[in-house]
């Protein structure tokens, strides 16, 4: 392993005065507020903020909803910090429940989904390293809201192949849903 020499001041002071390494300005965040409009979730982080490292976003599922279709990213890692709730994850073929404090971490090409695991509603903080995943739910908010009727699944197939991230599967039920 070849040792990696760090500046630390010239870091340091790249906080302080501005950002010559194309990261943005230090900010703090509402609660609420989104740093992209027009996209599915609210994103806290955009790729551009971070110089394409990261983005981190969060969202709430209703008790008992499904998340997303099953679904793999190609170039991308996402980790998943519950906040509050609780949420079952499919990882491959395996179903896993975690509870407030817990995290899932899913590397790329690990196919996924998840669902609310309670009649509570789940509230997560999910990361995806390297960043621009935001582009992919502002692809999907702006078919979903041009459609009329039913959004068609091949649809949302390709707009999530186009971002690397292609469908697997259907979107799955919590094991312990009243219902199954």
């Amino acid at each position: 392993m070849v040792p990696v020499e760090v500046d630390v001041a010239a870091a340091y002071s790249g906080l302080m005065t501005g950002r010559p390494d194309g990261r943005a300005e230090p900010f703090v965040i509402a609660a609420g507020s989104t740093r992209r409009e027009n996209a599915m979730l609210p994103f806290k982080l955009l790729a551009d903020d971070s110089a394409g490292l990261l983005s981190v976003c969060e969202f709430v599922l209703p008790g008992w909803a499904s998340g997303p279709v099953l679904h793999s990213h190609d170039d991308i890692d996402e980790g998943f910090f519950v906040v509050s709730g609780r949420l079952e994850f499919q990882i491959d073929d395996r179903r896993t429940a975690a509870g407030a404090g817990d995290f899932a971490w899913v590397p790329r090409g690990t196919a996924h989904t998840f669902a609310c695991a309670s009649d509570q509603p789940v509230r997560v903080l999910a990361l995806a390293t390297p960043g621009g995943i935001e582009h992919l739910f502002a692809d999907q908010w702006q078919y979903l809201n041009e459609v009329s009727g039913t959004p068609d699944p091949a649809v949302l197939d390709e707009i999530g192949r186009r971002h690397g991230a292609p469908t697997l599967g259907p979107p799955i039920t919590a094991t312990n849903h009243p219902t199954t």
